[in-house]
């Protein structure tokens, strides 16, 4: 768009300028059409281009001051080929003699019918009005004079005279413009360019209409349409646009916007739109996502790591900036985000620009965003703060980035600050706190519980288990921690889903978009209706998953070493109990098997005891050997 002003404004410029020099040849010789060839002579003599006219030139002094060029043209630079640089099928332009002898000139309208302007840059980088413009040098530098110098520092000696007047207005219908860039290997065009004012009159207000078809050859297609009442104010410093409504291609924004200040701006505006494509209007395409990178850890790893985009804001400019404006959308897309209800307010002043709230409706549930940027220092300073409610986040990760890694309401309370100029700066110099909380959805990419039934297998030395959905579904996973140049670390994670308890602490590292987790999930039983497999032999214990690498394909790792120290101790934990509590029994019994026996009896009652004590050490080593053999038993099975 930049690149379509540029030259709409560099083509108009030329033409016009080629017009007032035109004019005030023919007004000064009057007979203009005796002169056409001595004109033409001028324009070759210092240009070394061709000044052609087509048809007559009307040149009228009474009642109005006016003229009316025929087709004229002006040839291209050389190199450049034939057709013309600029050309034209009509122009004119009166000023009523009376009102210009009363200083309140009256002038008609401009009129300029079907101009043609080829603006070319070659291979070379030149292009094809260089040669029109005034050349630099020791010549043209003339040192100012100690007279002249006083005379430019000297303070006017009186204001210059006030003319007051009016304008007829423009009406320039059917401008083509191409502008052809050899270099870059790009193209755009104005197809065709209207511009038609009402009456001008300062402090009055005045219809203005613009309408612009343009194309090019970077996927660029535009069709404007702009009316508005306009009003400048020159001694108070305003400019009002009133009754705003551009179209471009099917979209429409309407409203006002008003500028006062001319020195230093300050704008204001509320505009609104039902419907609004912003994708539509740059011509944006959609890159593929990072799943392809997915297969590929490495890739994936290095492509995250390796890419970087510079953010340079205007900083001089935001520092400048004084704008208090408001805008509303019904409907909005942007970087294939579906929303609605959206409301953007946009404050700037003092080198502080905030967004303060920017609200939204978007997949199915609520977003409140607040944005500042802090221009003042070398660095831009950023603070975000996000509430999301109720967000189906899985359709926003999709449409936005093409993942496919969660499903599930969010809620969600992030705030962060950061500064820099490049991507990696602002990921490295984050800091803040973020708090989420995902119900009733799924993990994508891993099963746990096949996870765990593999390393069972593993375990047993039998075959893997068939593969199955690679998805964890949950009906809560909550999160919260900090972030510290650039590290999300968090140590409350929570995820209740069907047969599993998770918990779990680690960090995420936004510099290399990697990821470092502990969880450790516990079987809690089965659920009517699944078949739970071989799970229960896991009921209840402990059992530690390590989740690591890139974002987009992390590894996940049941750790086999720990789950079997723990399925040990367990078991050991067990047998001492029931040692324990038979070799008691056994106490209590030959107490009392000692009391009821008679001292006469005391000599047969030691044997017995011995011979029962030795009976006991047999049975318990026995008992032993059996609890041995049973925990062998569960090992090998």
């Amino acid at each position: 768009m930049k690149k379509i002003i540029r030259f709409i404004f560099i083509g108009v410029a030329a033409a016009i300028l080629l017009l007032v020099v035109t004019t005030a040849i023919f007004v000064a010789v009057f007979d203009a059409n005796a002169y056409k060839q001595d004109l033409s002579d001028l324009v070759r003599e210092q240009t070394g281009r061709e000044l052609e006219f087509h048809g007559d030139v009307s040149l009228t002094i009474f009642p109005a001051l006016g003229m009316k060029l025929g087709a004229m043209s002006f040839s291209n630079a050389p190199g450049f080929g034939a057709q013309p640089m600029i050309k034209v099928k009509e122009v004119s332009i009166s000023v009523d003699l009376a009102s210009l002898i009363a200083f309140s000139p009256e002038v008609d309208k401009l009129v300029m019918r079907d101009l043609e302007v080829n603006l070319v840059n070659n291979k070379a980088g030149v292009t094809n009005w260089d040669d029109l413009m005034p050349k630099s040098g020791p010549e043209t530098a003339v040192a100012a004079t100690p007279s002249t110098s006083k005379q430019a520092e000297a303070p006017a000696e009186s204001a210059p005279m006030q003319i007051q007047g009016a304008f007829g207005g423009l009406d320039l219908d059917n401008i083509k413009l191409s502008w052809v860039d050899q270099q870059a290997g790009s193209e755009i065009r104005v197809n065709k360019l209207d511009i038609s004012t009402g009456r001008i009159v300062l402090n009055e207000s005045f219809p203005v209409h613009v309408y612009l078809d343009a194309s090019g050859s970077e996927t660029f297609n535009v069709n404007l349409d702009f009316k508005s009442d306009v009003l400048l104010v020159l001694d108070k410093e305003q400019l009002t646009l009133q009754n705003l409504v551009l179209a471009m291609n099917e979209f429409v924004i309407s409203g006002q916007l008003g500028v006062s200040n001319f020195s230093k701006p300050a704008l204001k505006y509320n505009l609104s739109s039902k419907n609004l494509d912003v994708d539509a209007v740059l011509g944006k395409t959609l890159v593929a996502g990072p799943e392809a990178a997915a297969d590929n850890p490495a890739v994936a790893t290095t492509t995250a790591a390796a890419e970087d985009v510079q953010i340079a804001l205007p900083m001089e400019l935001l520092r400048e900036l004084d704008i208090d404006g408001q805008f509303k959308i019904e409907k909005l897309k942007v970087q294939n985000l579906s929303i609605s209800e959206f409301s953007m307010p946009l404050k700037a002043r003092n080198g502080i620009v905030a967004i303060d709230p920017m609200t939204m409706q978007l997949y199915n549930g609520d977003a409140k965003v607040t944005v500042s940027i802090d221009a003042n220092g070398k660095l831009p300073k950023y603070s975000v703060s996000k509430t999301l409610q109720d967000v189906k986040i899985g359709g926003l990760l999709h449409d936005f980035a093409q993942l496919d890694i969660i499903s599930g309401a969010l809620n969600a309370d992030i705030s962060a600050t950061t500064q820099g100029e490049w991507l990696s700066e602002l990921k490295k110099n984050s800091n803040g706190q973020m708090k989420l909380a995902f119900l009733d959805g799924a993990l994508k990419g891993f099963n746990l519980r096949h996870s765990i039934e593999s390393a069972k297998a593993k375990l047993k030395k039998q075959p893997p288990p068939p593969k199955s959905e690679q998805k964890t579904d949950f009906s809560a996973l909550t999160i919260s921690g900090m972030i510290r140049n650039g590290v999300f670390s968090s140590e409350d994670l929570n995820l209740q889903a069907p047969l599993l308890r998770v918990g779990g602490k680690g960090s995420a590292d936004l510099n290399d978009m990697t990821v470092d987790y502990l969880v450790k999930a516990k079987l809690v039983g089965t659920t009517e209706g699944q078949d739970s497999g071989g799970a229960d032999q896991f009921k209840g214990l402990t059992i530690p998953v390590s989740i690591r690498g890139p974002f987009a394909a992390p590894k996940i790792d049941v750790q086999l070493d720990e789950l079997l120290k723990g399925q040990v101790d367990a078991e050991k934990e067990k047998l001492k109990a029931e040692i324990a509590k038979q070799k008691e029994a056994l106490q209590q019994q030959i107490a009392a098997e000692k009391k009821a026996l008679e001292e006469s009896k005391k000599r047969e009652l030691q044997m017995q005891k011995e011979a029962e004590e030795a009976r006991l050490a047999a049975e318990i080593e026995r008992k032993k050997e059996e609890a041995k053999q049973k925990l062998l038993k569960k090992l090998g099975n």
